[in-house]
């Protein structure tokens, strides 16, 4: 086989990784803005149950007082 059958050979092998690399790349990238948007709305969900959580405590130690 001659180098250049070689060389073209390495670079459809090289090429092939690439794209592997670059779909997973891409996979990546949409699992991390999956997680980024649950992050939020968990975000969000604690800072309404702190609310919650903060007015049934002052309302419970209206009762105290």
């Amino acid at each position: 086989m001659s180098e250049i059958n070689q060389l073209a050979q390495e670079r459809q092998r090289l090429m092939q990784d690439f794209l592997s690399v670059k779909t997973q790349l891409a996979k990546a990238r949409e699992e991390n803005e999956n997680l980024r948007q649950q992050n939020t709305q968990l975000n969000i969900d604690l800072e309404e149950r702190e609310i919650e959580f903060t007015n049934l405590f002052s309302y419970v130690q209206s009762f105290e007082n």
